[in-house]
């Protein structure tokens, strides 16, 4: 067996495991160009056009099937990003050509270089159609951190939409301190287990 061979069965492993997780794609985008890059499951649900994949588009182009209700707070979150730079996060709908109907989870980062201006930015796209189906578990039944979690990240989003860097900063420092807790409850269930 070569290295070749044997780095197969980890990566077969990882394309099983995006797959199950409802990866569709991935995104980049270029702040000076202002155009995205979509690979080929990310055009197709995107743009509605594998075809695209590979190619510079316009950010119009590339969201092109994004369902028309989700479409202005979708761009105007993204293009307040494309300001500041930071942290992407969206759920929104698309419809296909053919009239199907996704719910996509866009997760990326904008980034800046180092006098601050904002250069680029990388994402993947998930299909959570079915998890946007499922049976909600009940706010009372979470628990205390989970709902604080869920509060943040709301929080985030209504924030993003203001563009207001020091609240930003803020939610991120709570997001990224809530999620040091939750990595210390899980580590300490995953514990219990052993």
């Amino acid at each position: 067996m070569n290295a070749i061979d044997g780095a197969r069965e980890p990566l077969d492993h990882l394309k099983a495991a995006l797959d199950a997780s409802g990866v569709v794609g991935t995104w980049a985008w270029s702040g000076s160009q202002d155009q995205c890059i979509l690979d080929a499951g990310a055009a197709s649900v995107l743009a509605g056009d594998p075809g695209l994949a590979g190619t510079p588009i316009r950010l119009e182009r590339a969201k092109a099937c994004v369902h028309p209700d989700d479409r202005d707070a979708l761009f105007r979150q993204f293009r307040a990003l494309g300001r500041t730079g930071g942290l992407f996060v969206a759920e929104y709908r698309t419809l296909s050509p053919s009239g199907q109907l996704r719910t996509i989870l866009d997760r990326g980062r904008i980034f800046r270089d180092a006098a601050g201006t904002v250069t680029h930015g990388h994402g993947i796209i998930l299909d959570v159609t079915e998890s946007s189906r499922a049976v909600p578990i009940p706010e009372a039944a979470q628990q205390p951190l989970e709902r604080a979690a869920g509060h943040a990240i709301a929080c985030r989003s209504a924030i993003d939409e203001l563009g207001v860097a020091d609240l930003r900063l803020l939610v991120d420092m709570l997001l990224l301190r809530l999620g040091q807790e939750l990595g210390r409850s899980v580590r300490a269930s995953a514990g219990d287990l052993h």
